[in-house]
């Protein structure tokens, strides 16, 4: 839960920076995204989760998102 609300709000606290700052935000919310993918996996991986297709299609379309917005 941690790693997925990080992701938004430093994402949201970007979206009204300007400059290195804009970016450090995005590049903090790709790894939190990043961190949030793999604790859905590790979660599937001990049986504690089902981590479904469509829930991972998603954050890896968020990932993408932020690498784009971190170039």
């Amino acid at each position: 839960r941690r790693a997925s609300q990080s992701a938004a709000l430093n994402l949201g606290e970007g979206m009204y920076l300007e400059g290195g700052h804009r970016r450090q935000r995005y590049l903090t919310s790709l790894g939190s995204a990043r961190e949030t993918m793999s604790c859905l996996e590790v979660a599937a991986a001990v049986g504690y989760a089902q981590a479904g297709g469509e829930l991972l299609a998603r954050w890896n379309h968020v990932v993408a998102v932020l690498v784009k917005l971190t170039r």
